[in-house]
């Protein structure tokens, strides 16, 4: 992080009609062009063409404002243009869900709404003390970066109805699947979850980031999310 900032203040200043000043935390100046942001991370772009990622909480409160309000408007540009193709999920990952996903009010949703995003499958249940443990902390974390993160939860209630209380009590607004469906066992399955809860982190590629989820959330819930999309 701090060689980051470093990197970012060794920055020349631009004159270009694109460019913005951007000031640190520390109250910091330099000019640049916001040109991507992901994992909480805004990429500046100088006026000699040098890419510098730059982690969101290093910048001002306005400058955090400001790239939260380009990247939405950037999504809803691109959900314009593209091709409904470019919006699907990566075939990595719906091979392991079902067509429709449902939330927290029981309706049926598409699997694409987690394209391009990361993904939590959560293995959970309400009769589970340490589940209810981390469930609050894990519905911070989502809610804080629903942008670039998403969880799925595979539940181990006993039943649909005691799985669709836990999503209402915990204000769950992710995803989940059918209870004890083929395609929950197929996840449990294929990831060797022998306890819970568990949360395992995948990529919007479909590949595996890490198993230990629930650790990453709680130890680090401000860089957890970063440290993911550089493994």
């Amino acid at each position: 992080m701090k060689t980051n900032w470093i990197a970012f203040l060794a920055l020349t200043t631009a004159a270009s009609l694109q460019a913005r000043t951007w000031t640190s935390t520390a109250g910091t100046t330099i000019e640049g062009e916001l040109i991507d942001y992901a994992n909480l991370t805004a990429i500046i772009q100088a006026e000699d063409g040098r890419r510098l990622p730059v982690q969101l909480e290093l910048l001002s409160p306005s400058d955090k404002e400001y790239v939260k309000e380009w990247y939405v408007a950037k999504k809803k540009g691109s959900a314009l243009s593209t091709d409904k193709a470019t919006k699907e999920l990566r075939p990595e990952l719906t091979k392991l869900l079902p067509e429709k996903l449902i939330d927290s009010s029981g309706k049926e949703v598409s699997r694409d709404e987690l394209a391009g995003k990361t993904v939590g499958f959560y293995f959970s249940a309400h009769w589970c003390p340490p589940c209810k443990a981390f469930t609050p902390s894990l519905v911070k974390f989502r809610d804080a970066n629903k942008e670039d993160f998403e969880v799925v939860f595979v539940s181990s209630d006993r039943s649909p109805a005691a799985q669709m209380s836990y999503m209402k009590e915990f204000d769950m607004k992710w995803f989940t699947i059918k209870h004890r469906s083929k395609e929950a066992n197929a996840l449990a399955q294929k990831y060797g979850v022998r306890g819970i809860p568990a949360l395992i982190i995948v990529g919007a590629d479909g590949k595996t980031i890490t198993k230990d989820g629930r650790r990453d959330v709680s130890s680090n819930p401000n860089g957890a999310l970063a440290s993911w999309g550089k493994r």
